[in-house]
């Protein structure tokens, strides 16, 4: 069974009604929402997705782009896999490993969602826990709410893993890629892929930078994501490096 996706884009300088009205008129089923956070103006949400229909965040996105839509600080964009079908024991994989490898995934995205209340990262020994509650049946976050780097609150309803670390965009090809290797790293947590800790960088980006290349390396070579998408994602983040 193939993975699904749905996609949040929280945007600014675009009201709600324009947001829709530009998502219509590009012939995408997309909704719009209010968001409620200071600085977001709109949220974009796709129905659910394939990897065949994944490239309509492409369109969602120019579209809102080309009509005044901007990101800042305050905006996300958030992920959601479905996972039912990955057992019990995938989805626990995925919570440790997430936690895992939460400061290397921390070179694809902005510094400032990295120490941010709406995406906190879980500890290793939460992600050990929470693990173990999922194996027993219990899949829910132990610390509560979802605002958690990746989350399992809309799971009983939705049948979903929330990943929300990602900063707001809206370039298409950053949103499809991001997608692309969160399902990597399911894929790898369901066939029984436990990750091991990696070294933290601290404030190293090159040992950031090396950690990444490693990681994307193994989904590769498992065949979880294609090398255009890591040799992307690589690029991707020697260019936040670069900033900071």
């Amino acid at each position: 069974m193939a993975t699904t996706y749905g996609i949040e884009l929280e945007m600014s300088s675009l009201s709600i009604g324009s947001a829709q009205t530009l998502l219509n008129r590009a012939g995408l089923n997309w909704s719009v929402k209010p968001d409620g956070t200071r600085g977001v103006s709109a949220e974009a949400v796709s129905p659910i997705l394939g990897s065949e229909t994944l490239n309509q965040c492409t369109t969602a996105a120019r579209a809102l782009a080309a009509a005044g839509a901007t990101v800042n600080k305050q905006t996300g964009y958030h992920v959601h896999l479905g996972v039912e079908h990955y057992g019990l024991n995938g989805i626990a994989n995925l919570v440790v490993n997430w936690a895992a490898a939460h400061d290397t995934i921390g070179a694809l995205v902005a510094p400032s969602r990295l120490n941010n209340g709406f995406c906190r990262p879980i500890s290793l020994q939460d992600a050990d826990r929470t693990a173990e509650h999922v194996r027993n049946g219990q899949v829910h976050n132990l610390n509560g709410g979802r605002y958690y780097s990746l989350n399992l609150a809309s799971y009983d309803r939705h049948g979903t893993v929330e990943i929300r670390l990602h900063h707001g965009t809206l370039n298409g090809s950053k949103i499809k890629a991001w997608a692309e290797f969160c399902n990597a790293m399911a894929e790898a947590a369901k066939a029984g892929i436990v990750l091991e800790p990696a070294d933290h960088a601290g404030n190293n980006p090159a040992a950031r930078l090396n950690n990444l290349a490693d990681l994307l390396r193994g989904l590769v070579g498992n065949e979880y994501l294609s090398q255009k998408t890591a040799t992307y994602l690589n690029g991707r983040a020697e260019e936040l490096a670069a900033r900071q």
